[in-house]
């Protein structure tokens, strides 16, 4: 992704904390009538898009003189921030809920990660930890408290643009838990196209689980903002995001590009998970299987031409949920 830094918030001395992110393919899906991609970000170095918004984060808080950082995660963040932080001297401690896969927790302690698991939702791992950084001068690394995640995810959009030979697809199908890389996306979707290297911008399908779907019915319910979404169940522990901190930029985003929200339930994402593996020969995680739940109710429901150019967002490989198909 550095082929980009020209896009991105570093200075020009900065030393890239890098691990081999970006670069992830585009790939035709073969078991879907219609013109349907995958963005695969399960090739990632931790085997998620989390590392581009760490790698990011993390060279520019090693040149700040950042030496200690903590963060809230539902387990691919703490992973892929374990990794950068290594790598670059930091020390990082990550708060979990105890329901959190139980590969991601072992992965960020092997990987030199404080793991702190919490009673409850990410959202009361982010209680700990607001009062950790205010204690112990850390500094959070959480979703949209540092501003530097969303930009490194946002390199996604230029790399699809790159790869489908500077245009856009008509569509983009992202699984919404903290809606990071939704807002970085559209960002970068907005630059290129204010620069004049594509000519429009795509639209945006944001996803949800039935369970914990905040973003879905404030969408549906031409809110402004997201309310608390109480008790949030699903097996896609990446979307259990009960209350995302940036609501009103992820509604703005989906209205701005004239998108569409939907839920889909935890049995059509197992299943979508099994389908991907035996048509495809993909390893999903729930939350990046959750797109394809979907694109069979955009298809089916008739929100979207079987003609237009559709890219999903695979955000997290299978490797790590294996406990779930």
């Amino acid at each position: 992704m550095w082929r980009f830094r020209d896009f991105l918030p570093i200075h020009p001395t900065d030393t890239i904390v890098s691990g081999g992110e970006g670069g992830t393919p585009l790939r035709k899906l073969r078991s879907f009538q219609g013109n349907v991609s995958v963005k695969d970000e399960t090739k990632n170095p931790t085997g998620t898009f989390k590392d581009r918004g760490a790698s990011l984060a993390i060279t520019t808080l090693s040149r700040l003189g950042v030496k200690h950082l903590v963060l809230s995660s539902e387990g691919n963040a703490g992973c892929s921030f374990a990794l950068y932080s290594h790598i670059a001297g930091l020390t990082c401690q990550v708060f979990l809920p105890r329901q959190a896969n139980p590969l991601k927790v072992e992965f960020s302690r092997k990987l030199g990660a404080t793991v702190t698991l919490v009673e409850g939702t990410i959202a009361d791992a982010g209680r700990r930890v607001e009062a950790v950084a205010k204690r112990e001068t850390s500094y959070n690394a959480s979703t949209f408290v540092t501003p530097f995640r969303h930009d490194g995810k946002g390199t996604m959009a230029l790399e699809i643009c790159e790869q489908l030979d500077w245009r856009t697809p008509d569509w983009v199908v992202y699984p919404v838990g903290g809606g990071v890389g939704l807002v970085g996306m559209w960002k970068m979707f907005s630059i290129l196209e204010k620069i004049g290297w594509v000519k429009k911008r795509p639209r945006f399908v944001a996803v949800q689980p039935a369970g914990c779907a905040p973003i879905v019915n404030a969408y549906n319910s031409k809110k402004e903002d997201v309310e608390e979404w109480k008790n949030p169940k699903t097996i896609a522990f990446g979307l259990r995001i009960p209350r995302p901190v940036a609501g009103k930029w992820i509604l703005r985003c989906i209205r701005e590009s004239d998108g569409i929200a939907l839920s889909v339930t935890d049995e059509e994402i197992r299943t979508s998970m099994r389908q991907a593996l035996k048509d495809e020969g993909l390893l999903f995680e729930p939350s990046s299987a959750a797109t394809i739940a979907a694109l069979l109710h955009l298809y089916g429901e008739k929100m979207i031409e079987r003609s237009d150019e559709v890219v999903l967002i695979a955000t997290g490989s299978g490797l790590k949920t294996l406990e779930q198909f």
